[in-house]
């Protein structure tokens, strides 16, 4: 059962109702292999992704368009600020016309200057499908139930979860689609950095109970995707899945880490704001440009063979509470590896200069939940290792090196042996 101390957290979610009523099934229903097993009332469907597709917005109002056509009140829960209810809410009560979406996109929301993906022209569309839902008399709501605590991390997860269990109460009997980033869609206990983390998934499996819970991340050919690795914008990205489209898969022998299954969206194409400028696609293959001159005194110097030197060659790391593994790095690029079939790669940049010592690791691929986001952490030379404190990605760079938050990590050389 769900705490009743959570009851008074509803209001301040920023559930947006649309309309409640039983219509026949929406005829713009894209078909998705798999779907009806899922489809059923109090269900909860996470459904994970890399921030900053058009696909994963689709998929999910083509999943919500299939439970209002089966006749559930559903719930589309979305990683946005609650703040934004007002706006959502007068965006639904209108006649869809352009000028509604312009209103809707004049908001703070879509107006910050730091976009992830999460305000992205396919999810002004994404809205824009639910609203359709809407005026056809179907029983749809959107809950907003992104937080930002003080710390992030840890305390966002719990504040998350908090949010969207706040909803779930609310009306125990509404199926809610949940489309957040596939780290907090996890429902099992830890991350690469820290065995003790707890993802939003998991500890909302905790507080309902594993059953009606069903979690799934984003399988994909690859393509482009909007992201910040620090600096936002579009870059091309490796697949992780196969070309399939709209099906989902629930396999025990093939479940990715963290989730029961997988939902596929085939290639990918990136989705840029839904307001303002954006960057041309750049190839995550291509060569590394020539550094620009100098800019703000926050930005990174030029990485010189002089300045990534004490990181060049093969390295054991060691963290506490986590068993050891191998990251290679040759100039610029690195290639950690946990086992056969986990590992990640992309690149480093190194701001020496600073108090501590700054280190960005940015993930360009990897068989793991972080594709496409940053680990910025800070370093300091002990000797012949390296010490770290590498948070985990999206989670603001430590000031302190602090043994104790198990974000720790030791590199040793590996020493090779040179032929007789």
């Amino acid at each position: 059962m769900i705490s009743c101390r959570m009851r008074g957290a509803v209001r301040a979610l920023g559930v947006v109702c649309l309309l409640a009523c039983a219509t026949p099934a929406s005829s713009g229903c894209e078909p998705i292999e798999g779907i009806q097993a899922l489809l059923a009332p109090g269900r909860v469907l996470l459904l994970g992704e890399l921030h900053g597709t058009v696909e994963s917005p689709a998929f999910t109002g083509d999943v919500a368009c299939h439970a209002a056509g089966a006749g559930l009140d559903v719930v589309v829960a979305l990683e946005l600020s609650p703040a934004a209810r007002s706006d959502i809410e007068t965006f639904f009560q209108s006649a869809g016309e352009p000028s509604d979406r312009r209103d809707l996109l004049s908001g703070s929301l879509w107006q910050q200057g730091y976009q992830d993906g999460r305000t992205s022209r396919a999810m002004a569309d994404l809205l824009d499908a639910l609203a359709r839902l809407r005026r056809k008399g179907h029983s749809v709501s959107v809950a907003l139930f992104d937080a930002q605590p003080p710390g992030g991390g840890q305390a966002r997860e719990r504040a998350m979860a908090a949010n969207l269990a706040a909803s779930i109460e609310a009306s125990p009997e509404t199926m809610h689609i949940v489309l957040t980033g596939n780290l907090h869609s996890r429902i099992t206990k830890g991350s690469r950095r820290s065995p003790d983390y707890e993802p939003m998934g998991y500890l909302l499996s905790q507080t309902l109970g594993i059953e009606g819970l069903t979690s799934l991340n984003v399988s994909h050919a690859g393509g482009s995707a909007w992201i910040c690795a620090p600096a936002c914008g579009e870059a091309r990205i490796g697949g992780r899945g196969s070309e399939r489209r709209w099906t989902i898969e629930i396999d025990e022998a093939t479940r990715p880490a963290g989730h029961h299954g997988w939902y596929g969206v085939g290639t990918v194409a990136a989705s840029p704001p839904a307001v303002g400028e954006h960057q041309p696609v750049v190839s995550r293959t291509d060569p590394a440009p020539v550094a620009p001159a100098p800019e703000p005194a926050a930005s990174f110097p030029a990485q010189t063979a002089e300045i990534l030197q004490p990181f060049q060659g093969s390295w054991q790391a060691y963290q506490y509470g986590s068993k050891a593994w191998t990251i290679d790095i040759q100039e610029q690029r690195f290639r950690g590896v946990l086992g056969p079939d986990d590992w990640y790669e992309g690149q480093i940049r190194l701001r020496p200069d600073r108090d501590p010592a700054e280190i960005d690791f940015m993930i360009e691929n990897c068989r793991c939940s972080y594709r496409g986001m940053t680990s910025q952490g800070i370093f300091r030379l002990n000797g012949k290792s390296i010490v770290l404190a590498a948070p985990t990605p999206g989670s603001s760079r430590p000031d302190a090196f602090n043994p104790n938050d198990g974000r720790m990590v030791e590199l040793k050389r590996i020493q090779t042996k040179k032929p007789e």
